[in-house]
């Protein structure tokens, strides 16, 4: 039996292809490739590499333990069969490749059969590039090949929000309209910023304005300063700090936060120990920080499970749109909240999702 279904990832649309057993084919599209043969069926295996996946994208799996048989010529095979032995965050040569099945003079042809390779990411094509460190080629793009190097190379273990099996049964055994909406969207991945440092930083330069500003503004601190941490910030001037777009409200909290971190009287260590109340009630004692931007710390850089945000209006409107109230009362929410413990930060990401119009037949009932 030959099976074939699709996911989405970081990366886009994945279609996965099985037969026999064995994992044929992972790609970005179905490409040119005839699949009248081939039943859509997501079948054990083929969940099973989502999963996989799913764990690698999370920076929780570095080797995938999935049975593969990669279709083409004794030499195509050869190199995949090479490919397999770069480790996770490092890269080689076509010319090391060709050294490596013994045939040095044959880099132009791994070429070929790197590009040719038919099961993406898992077979790691992307781990080879050229003899001065250039990308060159790849099948799904420039872009997506450096994403997965960057991913490899820094892998800050949490660069998406961490969860898995464990917590989408929870909440699907506990509410059947989540259930029906988490099977419609599929996963969810949104990025974290595990230093908190920077996550402060990138809370404070955001607050009231578009998230679009907030993006420039940070992609071109990200750029400027290749290692943003309380000695680097303290050194720059206030005005340069201003300079990136940043108010002098907002630059002169920055300031003042790596002041107090420098001479110790705030501890950002130490929040790791602390539970999700004392984490709140520490953060807001900050300039700039107030109970909704501590909530989003807790998510986006603790990875704390179990945060649902009163005041975030998005949440409160994937919920109106979820199960088509008017108005979601602090009772209502109560009760939502104890419903979705302990993974109600894993809940807060569908939520968000519907607002967004994931699932567009969800409307906002919200009164006018």
């Amino acid at each position: 039996m030959k099976n074939i279904w699709h996911y989405k990832s970081p990366i886009g649309t994945l279609w996965i292809a099985e037969e026999n057993q064995a994992i044929t084919y992972l790609k970005f599209d179905k490409g040119s490739k005839d699949w009248s043969a081939y039943k859509q069926n997501e079948t054990t295996l083929i969940k099973k590499a989502e999963n996989q996946l799913t764990e690698y994208f999370n920076g929780n799996r570095e080797k995938f333990t999935l049975p593969i048989a990669p279709q083409g010529t004794e030499f195509q095979k050869t190199v995949w069969e090479a490919l397999l032995n770069i480790p996770y965050g490092e890269t080689r040569s076509y010319k090391d490749i060709a050294t490596t099945i013994n045939n040095p003079k044959a880099a132009r042809a791994v070429g070929l059969a790197n590009n040719r390779n038919p099961i993406a990411v898992i077979i790691p094509c992307h781990r080879v590039v050229g003899h001065d460190g250039s990308l060159t080629g790849y099948a799904g793009g420039l872009d997506i090949k450096r994403f997965l190097l960057d991913l490899e190379g820094s892998n800050p273990k949490k660069m998406f929000f961490s969860y898995g099996e464990k917590e989408i049964e929870h909440l699907k055994s506990c509410d059947p309209q989540l259930s029906s909406a988490i099977s419609e969207i599929g996963h969810v991945y949104r990025s974290v910023v595990p230093d908190m440092y920077m996550a402060l930083i990138k809370s404070i330069i955001g607050q009231q304005i578009s998230t679009k500003a907030q993006v420039s503004i940070w992609n071109r601190i990200q750029k400027e300063i290749p290692q943003i941490n309380p000695e680097t910030i303290d050194n720059l001037p206030l005005d340069e700090l201003q300079a990136y777009g940043i108010s002098g409200r907002k630059a002169s909290y920055i300031k003042e936060m790596t002041t107090a971190i420098l001479n110790g009287t705030l501890d950002l260590d130490s929040l790791n120990t602390m539970t999700d109340e004392e984490v709140s009630s520490y953060l807001t004692k900050i300039k700039g920080v107030g109970q909704w931007t501590a909530e989003m710390l807790l998510i986006f850089s603790l990875q704390r499970p179990n945060i649902l945000s009163w005041g975030d209006l998005a949440i409160h409107r994937g919920l109106r749109m979820l199960y088509s109230h008017q108005k979601i009362t602090p009772k209502l929410f109560e009760k939502y909240q104890k419903r979705y413990s302990p993974y109600a930060s894993v809940a807060s990401l569908y939520l968000w999702k519907i607002a967004g119009g994931a699932i567009p037949y969800l409307t906002d009932p919200a009164v006018k």
